[in-house]
């Protein structure tokens, strides 16, 4: 059962251990971020150098190419380093994916600040996320945790990844509510918590208290301006469906422009596409995060500000096409700020809005395009306000993530991470293991199973309710236990069938959509 289990401990045991979880995450995280940074400046030092003395270009080129080709085989040694990382921590909470920490820890690290300090368009959260979930796993696999536990574990370190990558620990915890789990568990929101500010209390350590993206955004927003909040808000919705549509497209466009290149080697691609990008304007490279902020301090008409919103979206997809260890988080933050400063310009000139609006307009953007594209509106909101540090506009920038968030909804747009962990649970077989395990299936207020017994609902075959968690108390189910809102059940199958029971289990507790 394991060293520990939640009946003998209580919930200090896993603050406890959540402690642990941010402390050692908040350090992983930490480096992650200095070699990052200090590999970003000095690849910009390089193409200022290479602006004056081009005769040095060829080398740069191989150099790149040698990279690559090193990348290319550290992600087909390891493939579940792919990407952001994000998809494959909600399939191993879900049963779907096994994953060997120790491997997925040190070359998510290796081949994430390569390929994102190189200049790619590429974020540092997500590898951050999956680097704070293997490290949580490797803690629970050192304590012998059973299956619900390290579950539990493993959530708090994502959390705790995301709050040491942005400064943002209540942004940590949402995440991993929102997105991750879909719903709330005491027991993860209480560990997580404690990993994210632990987590995030280290990172303050090494890079200061201040927020990441310190925009100075301290003005009250003017409510008859509101109207060209609802506004911005739909515009985000639109280009998100744009962003959206054609990110999820980027593996098939690969294979058919490259049809004679293996996938883990389009990272060659995006290494070459990316040098005139940097001898045009180092500036620009990375996850748009310091170009923000450069951005708000200078003029620039409404055509240079288009055209660099194109650029980048062009180049963020190029880069996360490639399959390279690195997220989208920034570089869709980055380019909703653009949206942003491109739609304030537009007001300040034409409308007569006040010019120092502008770093407002930038701010609700920011929450409402990322709401858009990843369809998780309190993580958005909460994320943003951490990041930039503005608690006073959180009215404004509320109306226009829920804005952007119905736009992309009517659109039919799904949460990308979702999807892109669908397509990915698809490459992986599930088959019966012949080892039993357990998991946990809440009972929402809004789901058909609430005031209905146990005996009367026609669950999925090879599952057992073993158990219901009622608060505190967790009591052993019989035929007529009446399901009530806010159960978590526990459920007893083969740990290969885990993901799909788990994924049955839950459209059984949904509710039926709004007509």
């Amino acid at each position: 059962m394991g060293l520990f289990n939640s009946k003998q401990f209580g919930k200090s045991s896993y603050i406890a251990i959540g402690a642990i979880i941010g402390i050692l995450v908040g350090t992983t995280v930490s480096l992650f971020r200095l070699f990052l940074g200090k590999t970003l400046e000095g690849v910009i030092v390089v193409y200022s150098y290479l602006q004056e003395s081009p005769q040095w270009l060829p080398v740069w080129i191989v150099f790149s190419m040698i990279m690559a080709v090193i990348l290319g085989q550290i992600v087909k040694s390891e493939p579940d380093i792919k990407g952001s990382g994000i998809p494959q921590v909600e399939l191993q909470l879900q049963g779907k994916m096994d994953m060997n920490w120790w491997s997925v820890c040190w070359k998510k690290f290796v081949a994430g600040f390569i390929s994102i300090g190189s200049g790619l368009l590429l974020g540092r959260e997500g590898p951050s996320i999956q680097l704070g979930a293997s490290v949580a796993q490797g803690v629970a696999e050192g304590l012998k945790s059973n299956r619900v536990q390290k579950n539990i574990f493993i959530s708090s370190g994502a959390g705790a990844g995301l709050a040491a990558a942005f400064n943002a620990p209540i942004a940590g915890l949402m995440f991993v509510l929102e997105e991750v789990h879909h719903t709330f568990s005491p027991l993860v929101a209480l560990t997580t918590l404690t990993a994210a500010i632990v987590s995030n209390f280290v990172s303050l350590n090494i890079f200061g208290a201040r927020p990441s993206l310190n925009l100075g955004n301290d003005q009250i927003f003017p409510m008859s301006h509101y109207g060209y909040v609802i506004l911005l808000g739909i515009v985000l919705g639109l280009f998100g469906w744009v962003y959206h549509h054609y990110t999820l497209q980027l593996p098939a466009i690969y294979g058919k422009l490259f049809p004679f290149i293996p996938n883990y080697y389009y990272c060659m691609v995006a290494f070459i596409a990316i040098i005139p990008l940097g001898l045009w304007n180092p500036h620009v490279l990375g996850g748009g995060g310091e170009m923000i902020l450069e951005l708000l301090h200078e003029n620039h008409t409404v055509q240079f500000l288009a055209f660099l919103f194109i650029l980048r979206l062009f180049y963020s997809m190029l880069s996360y096409g490639t399959g390279l260890p690195g997220g989208i988080f920034l570089p869709i933050l980055s380019l909703g700020a653009l949206l942003g400063l491109v739609y304030a310009e537009v007001l300040i000139q034409f409308f007569g809005v006040d010019p120092s609006l502008r770093v407002s307009f930038v701010f609700f953007a920011m929450a409402g395009y990322f709401s858009a594209i990843g369809k998780a509106p309190l993580t958005a909101l909460l994320l943003v306000t951490e990041m930039v540090g503005g608690l006073n506009q959180l009215m404004p920038l509320g109306i226009c993530t829920l804005t952007a968030y119905i736009v992309a909804d009517y659109l039919k747009m799904g949460p990308i991470y979702e999807i892109l962990a669908e397509r990915l649970d698809s490459e992986h077989p599930h088959e019966t293991k012949g080892k039993r395990t357990t998991f946990e299936v809440p009972v929402m207020v809004e789901s058909p199973l609430v005031g209905k017994m146990i005996r009367d609902i026609p669950w999925p075959k090879d599952i057992v309710i073993a158990t219901v968690r009622r608060g505190a108390k967790e009591e052993i189910t019989r035929g007529d236990t009446i399901m009530r809102p806010g159960d978590i059940l526990i459920v007893v199958c083969d740990e290969g069938l885990v993901g799909e029971r788990f994924e049955m289990m839950t459209q059984l507790t949904k509710a039926l959509p709004f007509s």
